[in-house]
């Protein structure tokens, strides 16, 4: 077997989008057509396994800038991975991981890495980790009611078009910049995630988006992305028999975001509220005078990996505060190293250090601490980090906190 790790050439395209139209299940037996891709992945951002001159795993990434704890920070965010089943169980996706975090490294480019992953375990034997869950919520509208002591919204919605798109794109600058894990959307990111103007590979076809914008005193305050749709179970049934798909929203003040579930309730020919991707500290269960009614499922959703420590963890903004501790990382040995990281008014600071380590864990638990998805103290609870007995671990808790949870609203 000769096994060839390298960018697919233009030539390959067709077999390139070929692999993982067979591994996700939307295969159709057509050859790649430009006219609907209106993004495609150029080769260079790719690598790719051959195997005997066969194209057998795809992998490609993305450069993303990402918000990490309100900081701008590059990322290679990781698509396209597949393995045609005949191929599989050879390490061919290890080796191209290697071939990329390598390339990475010594060319100084993205130091760290997400993913949306199928089935997380694939990835958690690379050093990645999951750095974010998201939460679903379905709700009949009949059931969306406030605590009492939630204020009431004052503002007024209006439809508008997508020829209004710099408004709403304003809006999602203002909320995403103090965040956590949002990404700067590229127009491509607009016209397949929010607009909706095609349906994702396997999801369900719920049309294109409608788009209105919350106002109080005239100023734009929040937005939603949905569609309705009807769904066939009830075409023969009186009442309500619509799906509401919420595709996307953000809210810059608390009135603007009960106006969103208000405006929800209006709905009448709707059977269920489907918010698809919310990130865990969003306020629905909190607010809701019945949060049971929301349906509430958490799943797993962005998972993290650093492949430069010494260039990634300076990127984000922390806390006062100064740690030692001892990382170990197969994948990437230039990350296996005793560090001191410093952090004060005038910056963060990151060095390899000879001083004692007072916390030592994996490069993937450390990708959790990085994006606020677990504390120190629950890292060293939960085993997946020790601690020296003297170890600071509140005056590391504050340090390392991020202000919002981690989430990121897009598939990509």
């Amino acid at each position: 077997m000769a096994l060839e790790i390298r960018p697919f050439r233009e030539e390959e395209r067709a077999a390139f989008q070929r692999v993982p139209g067979i591994v996700f299940g939307n295969y159709n037996g057509q050859p790649w057509d430009a006219a609907n891709d209106p993004s495609p992945i150029p080769p260079d951002w790719s690598v790719c396994a051959f195997e005997d001159g066969e194209l057998t795993t795809t992998y490609a990434a993305w450069p993303f800038t990402m918000r990490l704890n309100g900081a701008p920070a590059p990322a290679a965010g990781v698509t396209f991975v597949g393995t045609l089943p005949q191929f599989r169980r050879r390490g061919h996706l290890r080796k191209i991981m290697e071939h990329d975090f390598k390339k990475r490294y010594e060319q100084h480019e993205q130091p760290l890495a997400v993913l949306l992953a199928s089935v997380a375990a694939i990835y958690q034997r690379y050093g990645y980790s999951v750095v974010s869950s998201r939460n679903q919520y379905t709700i009949d509208p009949r059931w969306i009611n406030f605590a009492p002591t939630v204020p009431a919204a004052r503002g007024s919605w209006r439809e508008v078009l997508k020829d209004d798109l710099p408004l709403i794109k304003q809006i999602y600058r203002e909320f995403a910049t103090p965040r956590n894990g949002y990404l700067h959307r590229a127009q491509v990111m607009w016209d397949s995630s929010v607009l909706a103007l095609r349906p994702g590979p396997g999801g369900p076809d719920m049309g294109p988006s409608l788009l209105a914008v919350y106002e109080e005193d005239g100023e734009p305050k929040g937005y939603v992305a949905y569609s309705a749709k009807f769904y066939e179970e009830h075409a023969d049934r009186a009442g309500p028999g619509q799906r509401l798909f919420v595709r996307d929203y953000a809210w810059l003040t608390p009135g603007a975001y009960r106006a969103m579930w208000e405006f929800f309730k209006t709905f009448d020919l709707v059977k269920r509220v489907i918010v698809g991707a919310a990130p865990a500290d969003d306020p629905a269960f909190d607010i809701m005078l019945d949060p049971r009614e929301l349906d509430t499922t958490r799943y797993d959703w962005m998972l993290g990996r650093i492949i430069d420590l010494e260039r990634a963890l300076p990127l984000r903004p922390y806390g006062e505060g100064r740690v030692v501790f001892q990382v170990r990382d197969e994948m990437c040995p230039w990350n296996a190293d005793r560090w001191l990281l410093e952090a004060g008014p005038e910056g963060t600071a990151v060095s390899r250090t000879k001083e004692s380590a007072q916390l030592t864990l994996d490069i993937s638990a450390l990708a959790q601490l990085v994006f606020g998805q677990v504390s120190p103290s629950l890292a060293v609870r939960f085993g997946r980090a020790e601690a020296s007995p003297d170890a600071p671990l509140d005056r590391w808790d504050a340090m390392w906190r991020t202000k919002y949870a981690p989430f990121c609203p897009d598939g990509f």
